[in-house]
């Protein structure tokens, strides 16, 4: 009992607590920034309903009876492909991961094992489990037999599941990689220009944007990504009138 009396005699009265909460609005008590929505922020909804699928029917089940019937690697190698398309069109991405899973390590498979360790990857990315996905593009990255096209690609990847995972540096390393091996690839820039933004380095991070959208002769993404970026940060980015000779400059793109 007495300690319930004791607190609510130094609890502050109404008037005092009215002058607090006034002298705190009155200082400039910086906000705590809001958590972000990699989801969001990386416009996954947007991107996923911007693919199209043209799917023949019944190209699951013949792709299932393939795999099953393949005495070679390109057999294999042709029903997978057709199996992963099908399985990321309509959301079986355990589907294709088990399949690639079961076959990865037959000795036929050796040539193409960096190709299924990087569709293993794009299917775990689809179930958002981008830890996962990691590791299936670090080891696809490792494999000795590999395309230019693939390594490039793979990297790119890697930079963007940085992203997800808000390791903005990381990302941001990732990705000018992918810039150095493959300085065409749109979605190396994209990915830049979110991990610089996010670094804070808006005038950068606003280049490695218009970068892209050139590249990719204005995709929706790049450019949702550019107007969010102008819109968020008004007077801030570079003037548009004046960036043609920054980027001639800095990027050498042709416009």
């Amino acid at each position: 009992m007495y300690g319930y009396i004791h607190m609510m005699k130094t609890r502050p009265i109404k008037s005092e607590r009215s002058e607090l909460e006034a002298k705190c609005r009155t200082q400039s008590v910086r906000p705590r920034p809001m958590p972000l929505n990699m989801k969001e922020e990386l416009y996954m909804d947007a991107m996923r309903d911007s693919v199209i699928y043209c799917i023949p029917a019944g190209l699951h089940d013949w792709a299932v009876n393939a795999l099953r019937c393949a005495t070679t690697g390109e057999m294999k190698m042709s029903a997978l492909e057709a199996l992963v398309k099908v399985c990321g069109a309509e959301g079986g991405f355990w589907e294709a991961i088990n399949a690639i899973d079961r076959v990865i390590g037959d000795s036929d498979m050796a040539e193409h094992r960096s190709r299924l360790l990087f569709l293993a990857g794009e299917m775990s990315a689809g179930l958002y489990e981008y830890d996962k996905a990691t590791g299936y593009y670090a080891r696809s990255l490792a494999c000795a037999i590999r395309t230019k096209d693939q390594h490039i690609a793979t990297v790119t990847k890697l930079g963007f599941c940085n992203l997800y995972r808000q390791d903005f540096n990381g990302a941001e390393e990732w990705s000018r990689w992918a810039i150095k091996l493959g300085p065409g690839s749109w979605e190396a820039w994209k990915n830049l220009g979110v991990s610089l933004e996010h670094q804070n380095q808006i005038e950068e991070a606003f280049l490695a944007y218009f970068k892209a959208v050139i590249l990719s002769r204005g995709r929706e993404m790049p450019v949702m990504h550019l107007t969010r970026l102008s819109q968020r940060h008004p007077g801030v980015v570079p003037d548009v009138g004046g960036l043609r000779a920054k980027i001639y400059r800095e990027y050498f793109i042709i416009i």
